[in-house]
């Protein structure tokens, strides 16, 4: 069996997805979800609670018994849950399969086999390449866009359309974030549309962010520009995602969310801008974050 502990938000759960979804192929064996993590509530200084949020996709995975209890009490499961897994990586270390450095690919991770329990945050699309057409098609949204969303999803398919996307709220008032991630600035942010202005004709900007009145107050551009507030999430922000995937280029921040949008837009020809600092932390190289043809600056 394999089981995989999901952790973060709806980014963070996708790149975990992907890859305990590669193994259980490759070891034609179950998936499960283990929850405990993302339900329990123990206070935690500078930590942001996150929910289980894969169930936007057409995908339905058994979850772990101790996830059932953890549904129904927020604490106790998880630290039963805390006990067995130190357990096992002591007594059956062969057993858990703990990310041993962020963000980078460790090609022994894809020939463990057996029952495994795995732990981390596998940003790295060296992790599913293999399966990319499974994870694609995995990743169906069960809340289909209409109304107002459907409306504008068809504008955005209709113009030579550019999803940028700000991340602020948390990589701002979270210090432990905010030292460890940084917050993407606007030399980024013009430098990247400065690329896409000499490759793209008539380009519209749908900017896409969790602090829109900041994007208005410092995105002043000469070309068609739309603010995408949070009135367009949608169900744990499916709606939001759908709408940046059916862009047909993108300017992307250090998130992991934006880095799916880009990921699972299918055009061959997208152009998609990234910063090559990922995070702060100068030791950390993320060569196997960001596919060979997105443009890192």
């Amino acid at each position: 069996m394999i089981i995989v502990r999901l952790m973060g938000g709806l980014g963070n759960q996708m790149f975990q997805y992907a890859l305990a979804r590669h193994l259980s192929i490759k070891n034609k064996d179950r998936l499960k979800f283990d929850l405990t993590f993302l339900l329990d509530r123990t206070p935690r200084k500078n930590f942001t609670f996150r929910d289980y949020d894969l169930d936007v996709f057409e995908i339905n995975p058994p979850i772990t018994l101790l996830s059932k209890f953890s549904k129904i009490t927020n604490r106790g499961p998880f630290i039963l849950a805390e006990i067995l897994y130190r357990l096992q990586k002591k007594l059956l270390p062969n057993k858990v399969l703990a990310e041993k450095k962020a963000y980078y690919y460790d090609d022994e991770v894809l020939r463990r086999q057996g029952n495994l329990y795995i732990v981390g945050y596998w940003q790295c699309p060296k992790y599913f390449d293999d399966i990319a057409a499974v994870i694609r098609k995995d990743f169906i949204f069960k809340s289909r866009l209409s109304g107002d969303a459907l409306d504008l999803y068809k504008k955005i398919r209709d113009t030579n359309s550019v999803c940028i996307n700000v991340r602020r709220a948390d990589y701002v008032n979270n210090p432990q974030y905010n030292q460890f991630h940084g917050v993407t600035g606007m030399d980024f942010y013009d430098a990247a549309i400065k690329i896409i202005v000499d490759k793209v004709s008539a380009p519209h900007f749908y900017i896409f962010s969790d602090d829109i009145e900041w994007c208005r107050s410092n995105f002043n551009l000469s070309y068609p520009t739309t603010f995408v507030g949070h009135e367009f999430k949608g169900p744990k922000f499916s709606h939001y995602l759908q709408l940046m995937i059916a862009c047909k280029n993108f300017i992307i921040p250090n998130s992991s969310f934006a880095w799916w949008a880009a990921w699972l837009n299918s055009d061959i020809n997208k152009i998609v801008i990234a910063p090559k600092k990922w995070v702060n932390a100068l030791d950390i190289n993320i060569d196997d974050v960001l596919p060979e043809e997105w443009i890192k600056i």
